[in-house]
């Protein structure tokens, strides 16, 4: 996992939306969701809280 996919981690386990996480990451609103999509399909999960629930458990989210 890139550097940039565990930040976005971070950012979805605090409950950020995508547009405030394209807003901290100077990226575009479909840019987020594109590599959200690709994160999750990457890590086999299907949704946003089991992407939250893995940052939580694999330590990225403190």
């Amino acid at each position: 996992m890139t550097v940039h996919e565990r930040e976005i981690l971070r950012f979805v386990a605090v409950g950020a939306s995508n547009k405030e996480i394209a807003d901290s990451l100077h990226i575009s609103e479909s840019t987020v969701k594109k590599q959200l999509s690709q994160l999750m399909m990457k890590l086999g999960l299907a949704n946003r809280v089991q992407a939250a629930v893995f940052a939580l458990r694999s330590g990225l989210a403190q």
